[in-house]
């Protein structure tokens, strides 16, 4: 005799099939909302806390991480703003670890840093300059370690002539334009003097910009950044020495005086942005809008070369026409 699978919910009345089912939904809710607690709750999805969790302190000190080439302020800046809105977090730093990058971006996540309401602290790590020391000046306090690399106060916009190997490769490369200046910097053709003119004229205004960050956050006269505004980097120690960082100190010496600013009692309690958890719409938006093919198109094209010209010297940035406040040690 066959036995059907389900014939033991026919011995089962409705009331106890609507007890079962409130019941597993009510677990069901409750585990999801322990996740939503856990997701929002220090150290959970959102932010997660760093090591001094059960420290005594009476409030968070946010510390938000700018690591490599700036090509992008978007994350960045939503992370200055997430900290902003954030009532447990008093004070942010700001940890530095790059060269310098793309100038508009750097001036975006400048603007975000002079906007915040809570005190911002600079830290640097092994390397602070060019853009990212730009950024650096719109922090109430600038910490360096005596061995950062920093200072780069300049401008560069990189390029490439490539016209000897057109030729070597028997390409023949032209654009119809409609002005002298349009298709200036092109690789396939050397730069004529007005071009080299109107491009230097360019890149003196936009270190005028620079150096009058540089004059206000430091509160220097602009002849004495005049004087140090020609690309030169420093260690920690000169730039403290030229007044262009406040204390030589460590990454939780800035977190310390950041809660001593924000009036913090005790030892502050860390936290660091979390990964940012993004909705379905989100997602579909940045796949609409996403530039990345862009970006490792120029990637391969500069790695051919380089291969073809066994050499390491073409940049990323010379297929990225462009403003650049960068620091590198490969630079002439």
């Amino acid at each position: 005799m066959s036995i059907s699978p389900f014939s033991f919910i026919k011995k089962w009345n409705p009331l106890s099939v609507v007890l079962a089912l409130s019941g597993f939904f009510f677990l069901l809710f409750m585990m999801i909302s322990g996740v939503l607690f856990v997701y929002h709750s220090p150290g959970g999805g959102g932010h997660r806390s760093g090591g001094a969790l059960f420290s005594s302190g009476s409030g968070y000190v946010g510390v938000l991480e700018l690591k490599g080439v700036i090509f992008e302020s978007k994350n960045i800046v939503k992370k200055l703003e997430d900290f902003e809105e954030d009532p447990r977090i008093k004070a942010v730093v700001l940890r530095l670890n790059s060269p310098g990058g793309s100038v508009a971006p750097s001036q975006e996540i400048y603007e975000a840093v002079k906007r915040m309401k809570k005190p911002v602290v600079a830290s640097m790590s092994s390397v602070a300059a060019s853009g990212a020391y730009y950024i650096a000046c719109a922090a109430k306090k600038v910490f360096a370690n005596p061995g950062t690399i920093t200072g780069s106060i300049g401008v560069i916009m990189e390029f490439v002539n490539l016209e000897k190997l057109y030729e070597w490769a028997k390409i023949q490369r032209y654009a119809l334009k409609t002005g002298k200046y349009k298709g200036s910097g092109a690789e396939y053709k050397a730069m004529t003097a007005e071009e080299r003119e109107l491009f230097q004229g360019m890149l003196d205004d936009v270190l005028k910009q620079f150096k009058q960050a540089v004059s206000t956050g430091r509160k220097m006269k602009m002849a004495e950044v005049d004087k140090i505004a020609d690309g030169r980097v420093f260690s920690g120690n000169q730039a403290k020495a030229a007044h262009l960082v406040d204390e030589l100190g460590t990454l939780k010496e800035a977190i310390q005086e950041a809660g001593k600013m924000a009036g913090i009692k005790g030892e502050p309690k860390v936290i660091y942005p979390g990964k940012h958890r993004k909705k379905w719409m989100e997602v579909f938006m940045d796949e609409a809008t996403d530039d990345g093919d862009a970006e490792e198109s120029s990637s391969v094209v500069t790695d051919i070369l380089n291969s073809i010209l066994k050499t390491n010297l073409i940049h990323k940035s010379q297929f990225n026409p462009g403003l650049y406040w960068l620091w590198s040690s490969g630079q002439n």
